[in-house]
């Protein structure tokens, strides 16, 4: 049956075996035109290493030790990996600015731990070695007690190994606008 489910899978389309299993992927900049068809992973209950190398830039390294975190529900761990001068723009309180090592800890813990449900990775897009740009798809339960699946895209920048910028975007240009890349 033609496009079925034992259909192989197209021959140009070798990132999208790590896709269908519900690994993660990093896509190089340049290709990025070239992956943008390609589907998305399912849920994932975890956050997989398929795909990660040790050439990846230090950023996505970073990144993907964050969202280790955030999958294990380990936010006890933040203060550890956040900048003392960190600033966290929140996509689960919408317009909310959070700054500083502790203030930010508090809102996880007290705000955002009891809200989400889980934060999916889909794709991992270094910039350079301190700024990626991360998308996926974030579930939570909103203020009137709804539970919300929504697309995100996440601009994140480090210092000296630690978070300094977690901002949620609506769009792949607007993370990189964020976190100052020339497009």
């Amino acid at each position: 049956m033609p496009g079925g489910r034992d259909a192989p899978p197209h021959p140009a389309s070798g990132a999208s075996a790590a896709i269908r299993s519900g690994g993660t992927r990093s896509v190089p900049r340049l290709h990025r035109l070239q992956t943008a068809s390609l589907p998305t992973a399912p849920h994932t209950s975890g956050i997989s290493d398929l795909g990660h190398s040790p050439e990846e830039p230090a950023s996505e390294r970073l990144a993907r030790r964050w969202f280790a975190v955030v999958g294990r529900g380990a936010f006890d761990e933040v203060p550890e990996l956040v900048h003392e001068d960190v600033e966290l723009v929140s996509k689960i309180r919408a317009g909310t600015v959070v700054r500083g090592r502790a203030d930010v800890a508090e809102f996880i813990q007290e705000t955002v731990a009891p809200s989400l449900h889980e934060a999916a990775v889909e794709v991992y897009t270094p910039l350079d070695e301190s700024r990626v740009v991360v998308e996926g798809r974030i579930r939570w339960i909103d203020e009137e007690r709804v539970i919300r699946d929504d697309p995100v895209v996440w601009a994140l920048e480090f210092c000296d190994g630690l978070l300094i910028r977690f901002a949620a975007a609506r769009t792949m240009l607007e993370a990189e606008t964020i976190l100052g890349a020339a497009r």
